[in-house]
């Protein structure tokens, strides 16, 4: 069985037709399936492709791509001689393509293509949607012609399959075969070539009445009375054949437009800002109206254009052209088109307010078709919820904003209010009774001395974490990264704390074959010190663990202790700003450890937080090893 590295791929055949999307969505269900790649290939048969078909075929071609698919386009002679070479060629496991009945000026995915894929015996498994576009529209003056060459080609043909009927008794196999003809004409060639035909057919039916071959086979004027009942008949069926072909483009039509609005409206959901949606609903309006857009937005007494300005148009201000478009030229209708100049503009009402207007200008001779308004005004509904989304995320990322400042706000005061008083206030007394009338002992005077430095330093150190915690937070402090041994800043950390506590309770495990780690050695002594000292604090007199090693491209620092440990529900709060375990007794204000989270960070490590087997809790940072240690000096093994 093939890995999915080495799966044999999925081909998907692509065209211009709105089932394409169809075929899209089904590979990729089946690649996802399967495990396996899949690529969208279209196959250039060389009888050239409508410009519209083509810019459509990019569009399928670019949405494939987004699905994860490789694309691809080849020319071949055939739809069916390209399909098979790129299956042989790509070694394909699956063939997804559709089926159709039209002949031009791609859709030859009908049954002569599947068969022919069957006949050539391909190593894939060939999966056919069933779908049956109906063609589209060519050139009126174009068909106009081919449709009057045919219709007397067809009525030629059928005046001399009647000259050949035999002379006596045989008269009424005359007109089913006019009848044939105006039907082949009429289904094939619309409904006015029809009665064209028919009324030829009755002129030509007469004249074969009044030439001696056919003079004496019967009566004249019933004859041509049945000929024109038979006529009427063919009539009816062809209106109601029409209707069929009518409401069949019509479905269509829908059909794209409901294709059309399902890609915009996703690539509108992925858009950030209203730049990104002003370009994203230009794209997707000049691929299917061929009209340039812009989005335009009321600021002072003008206009703020995206996703281009508008030159030296002259637009009515937004006092004049909003108050417009919400009359509407249907009362009560804020979607109906407003012609301003050459342009049209729809206001992008949202569910309560506007959010701007939709200028639309049609190219040189496209006029926009009145018939295509609906799906107009359904994209500027699609857009109006896009920018009232992104107006919503915004007004609900200020609110969040401001509730969590607020928070901040009280949780700040909340928490160095106390931290603050509580030496303040040893030091007015200390000072203050130094200050009395009298004599003071010398001992009692450098006890209240030592006192006011102690408060002094918890003070100092108080704000100095504050201060390095919004620096780090900011990006003000930059962390100044060198490749050194991690010995020496455990060493440091150490030494700093045995200097301020005396002897610690630690066991330094740190392995000799540690490499040299990049990092700024003063913010990970502040990070170990932090740790530790968080450590003594909820564990005094325990045995603490500082130990280190080695992984494929990070080194893994751990700082461990016996203390009371940290509940689960916990373990990612305890590295935010002023948190603190409820119940928690005397200590700090809830920064050291937010404090080693954002030195990590800077680092671009990580630092977590687990229980220990047997109780207290085990913080470990992850530092990575990035880039290449310098070379040791020579004579240094």
């Amino acid at each position: 069985m093939d890995t999915p590295s080495q799966a044999r791929p999925i081909l998907v055949a692509l065209g211009s037709e709105a089932h394409s999307l169809r075929l899209i969505q089904a590979g990729f269900r089946l690649a996802r399936e399967r495990s396996a790649p899949w690529i969208g290939v279209y196959v250039d048969t060389g009888q050239g492709a409508a410009k519209d078909d083509a810019e459509q075929i990019q569009v399928w071609m670019q949405e494939a791509q987004r699905l994860g698919a490789e694309v691809s386009s080849v020319e071949a002679p055939t739809l069916a001689q390209g399909l098979a070479e790129l299956t042989r060629r790509s070694r394909a496991q699956a063939l997804v393509m559709g089926r159709s009945r039209d002949r031009w000026p791609w859709a030859r995915l009908g049954h002569s293509t599947a068969d022919e894929l069957q006949r050539r015996g391909l190593d894939a498994d060939l999966v056919i949607l069933d779908d049956r576009p109906v063609p589209t529209e060519g050139d009126p003056s174009g068909m106009r012609l081919s449709a009057m060459f045919g219709t007397f080609l067809v009525l030629g043909i059928c005046t001399g399959l009647a000259w050949l009927m035999p002379r006596e008794g045989q008269l009424s196999l005359v007109p089913p075969v006019f009848l044939l003809g105006v039907i082949v004409i009429g289904h094939r060639w619309g409904g006015a070539f029809g009665i064209l035909a028919s009324v030829l057919s009755v002129l030509l039916y007469s004249f074969l009445l009044e030439t001696p071959r056919f003079r004496q086979a019967g009566d004249h004027w019933p004859n041509l009375l049945y000929f024109l009942v038979t006529l009427l008949a063919a009539q009816l069926m062809l209106g109601l054949l029409r209707r069929l072909r009518d409401q069949a483009k019509e479905v269509r039509r829908r059909e794209l437009h409901t294709a059309s609005l399902y890609l915009l409206g996703r690539a509108l959901a992925r858009s950030l800002d209203p730049g990104e949606v002003a370009t994203t609903a230009a794209e997707h309006i000049r691929r299917m109206f061929k009209a340039k857009a812009w989005l335009l937005f009321p600021e002072g007494g003008g206009w703020t254009a995206l996703p281009e300005s508008l030159g030296e148009t002259t637009l009515p201000p937004p006092s004049e052209l909003l108050p417009q478009l919400l009359m509407g030229t249907q009362v009560g209708d804020p979607l109906e088109p407003l012609p301003v100049g050459e342009a049209i503009c729809l206001s992008l009402t949202g569910t309560d307010q506007s959010e701007g207007v939709l200028r639309i200008l049609p190219g040189v001779g496209e006029p926009l078709h009145p018939r295509t308004w609906e799906l107009l005004k359904a994209f500027a509904v699609q857009i109006a919820l896009a920018l009232e989304r992104l107006r919503w995320l915004e007004e609900a990322r200020k609110a969040h904003l401001e509730s969590e400042t607020e928070r901040m706000r009280s949780t700040l005061l909340g928490a160095i209010g106390h931290d603050l008083r509580t030496p303040l206030a040893a030091i007015h007394g200390a000072a203050g009774s130094l200050l009395l009338p009298g004599q003071v002992s010398e001992a009692t005077r450098r006890d209240l001395l030592a006192m006011i430095q102690d408060e002094s330093e918890r003070l100092a150190h108080l704000l100095g974490n504050l201060l390095d915690l919004t620096r780090l937070e900011s990006g003000a402090l930059q962390v100044q990264k060198e490749w050194q041994p991690l010995e020496e800043v455990v060493g440091s950390a150490l030494g700093r704390l045995e200097r301020r506590q005396g002897s610690l309770p630690v066991r330094v495990d740190l392995p000799e074959s540690l490499p040299l780690v990049p990092l700024d050695a003063a913010l990970i002594e502040q990070v170990l010190v932090n740790l530790l000292t968080n450590a003594q604090r909820h564990a005094p007199g325990q045995a603490m663990e500082l130990r280190a090693w080695a992984e494929p491209g990070r080194i893994q620092v751990e700082v461990a202790d016996r203390g009371p440990g940290i509940p689960a529900e916990f373990q990612e709060r305890i590295f935010d700003k002023f948190f603190r375990l409820p119940g928690a007794g005397e200590g700090g204000v809830g920064l050291g450890l937010a404090i080693c989270r954002a030195i990590v960070q800077a680092h671009g490590g990580e630092i977590q937080v687990t229980g220990r087997p047997g109780g207290g809790a085990c913080f470990r940072l992850t530092l990575p090893l990035d880039g290449t240690p310098p070379a040791p000096p020579e004579g240094v093994p």
